[in-house]
Parts: C-alpha cells; structure tokens; sequence
C-alpha cells in the first residue's frame, strides 16, 4: 500500500520508530536488533548530546538525524530523497523549530563517535489513552490536551494556566481517568559501525536521566510483538508488558515505490516507571 498522505506517514512513522525497528541490508531483523545492543560491552569514547526539542531543534540538526535513521534504522543507504524527506518531516512535527513554544516537552539524544553520529534516541511527553489502550502520538497529545482546556469556563482555565501535565490528566474532568500522561521512547537507533559497544543501553540510560529532570515516573514504548529480542532486551532493563494490540499495523520501506508500506503486526506497548 502506498502513501500518499505526509500527516498518515508522519504518524504511522512514530508508530514504526517506538517500535524500536532497527535492519541492515543482508541481515535478518531479529539478529540486526539483538546485535544493535549489548548490556555487558562499554562504550567508552561516544559523547552525548541533549536537544530539547520543546524550544526547537534547527533544520540542520534534524536533517542531520533524518539522514542518519534513513540509513541505519530503514537500512536505506543510498539517499533515497523520498523517504529522508519523510524521515524529516517526522523528525520535525516533533523536535523541529516552530512559532511559538511547544506545550509538551520532547528531547532529541544523539550520541557521537569521532563526531559521527553513531546512535540517537528521542523521547516525549504523551499521553495513553487507559480505554483505547493506545500510546497517542505528540499531536494528538497536544489537541487532545488544548481541546479538554478550551472546553472549560474561563476562570478555570486560569486555574489550569501554569499546571504540569500530571495535574491536568488528574484535575480536568474530561481527562481525569481517562488518560495517563506519560514520556514515550521512541526512534531509538545505532549505526551498524557501533552496535555491540553498548551504545543502545547508554541512550536509554540518557532517557531516564531526561526524563527524571521532567519530574515524570513513567516511561512507554511500543514494540512489535514478534520481536523477541527486542522483548527481552527491554525486560533486562526493566520495562514490562502493559497492553497488547493485536490489528496494529507497522511501516516497512518500499525501495520500488520509494515510500513507506502498511504491515499489519501486533504490538505491545510496554512501560517502566523510574
């Protein structure tokens, strides 16, 4: 199936990326993620950025890490401008620079080896919806939330004005038992040069320690339920399973169409509080 709408694209991508697909030309999936991370190696000379994407990452940065999952994450390597243009746009609703300030936080983590990028991680305030069992994506987050304030009277919305997202999914009624707001790992990814040096354990490290200074306990993920490497590594570092959507759907590159194709897959979403 191919498609033709960027906004579907951009949101069925953070589906695909949380799921933590990580292939290399000529490689099985499984062997790729379970070779992408090695909890007892150490990665002694990679350097970490932060960027907060809740003020804005510029253009060149998000080029920057768009080229680099197009290659490592879809194992793309020639460029393909089709599917880097989707990768950007993606990379942009989310951590790129817009009017204004954004009202969920969001972080872009990307570590270097001789001032290559080597691995990046993003990570982002979300909510999960308790009824649907569904990890909402940053803009239906951030509609859902702006949706729930307009529709209360004006002096309790002043009420409201300074309040953390916990509170909101606490205080307001339409959100109170309904949603959890949460942060959600999501286009973790390390080029093939890196992977079994550790570097995939040391940007989840960086994760917690981001969302820590948040002052938020919980981190969600999602994670397609035939990966069982991918299960594993995540239940070593501590997540566990919170709900299983069986008629998910996930994205796989198309090199003939250059775009990206719809696979039905199962998912689980999985959680760790910190």
């Amino acid at each position: 199936m191919k498609i033709n709408s960027r906004f579907v694209v951009a949101a069925a991508l953070l589906t695909a990326l949380t799921a933590a697909w990580s292939p290399t030309k000529n490689t099985s999936f499984k062997k790729s993620f379970s070779d992408s991370f090695c909890l007892f190696a150490a990665t002694s000379d990679v350097s970490l950025e932060s960027y907060d994407g809740t003020k804005g990452i510029d253009d060149s940065m998000i080029n920057q890490a768009a080229g680099f999952m197009v290659e490592s994450f879809w194992g793309v390597d020639d460029g393909n401008p089709s599917l880097l243009s989707e990768q950007a746009a993606d990379l942009t609703s989310r951590f790129g620079e817009i009017m204004g300030k954004r009202k969920l936080f969001s972080n872009l983590i990307v570590g270097r080896v001789d001032n290559q990028i080597a691995g990046i991680v993003g990570v982002e305030v979300g909510l999960f919806d308790m009824k649907e069992k569904n990890l909402l994506n940053y803009k239906q987050s951030e509609k859902t939330l702006t949706d729930a304030i307009s529709e209360l009277p004006p002096s309790q919305r002043r009420q409201f004005k300074d309040a953390s997202i916990e509170e909101l999914v606490l205080e307001v009624p339409s959100l109170a038992g309904k949603f959890e707001a949460v942060a959600v790992l999501a286009n973790l990814c390390v080029s093939p040069n890196a992977r079994g040096t550790g570097l995939g354990l040391k940007l989840c490290t960086q994760v917690e320690e981001v969302v820590s200074e948040w002052g938020m306990k919980q981190i969600m993920l999602k994670v397609e339920g035939g990966n069982e490497p991918a299960k594993k590594l995540y239940e070593k570092i501590g997540y566990l399973e919170k709900c299983i959507v069986e008629d998910s759907t996930t994205l796989r590159p198309d090199l003939v169409n250059s775009s990206f194709k719809e696979m039905p897959c199962t998912m689980l979403t999985l959680s760790k509080s910190i």
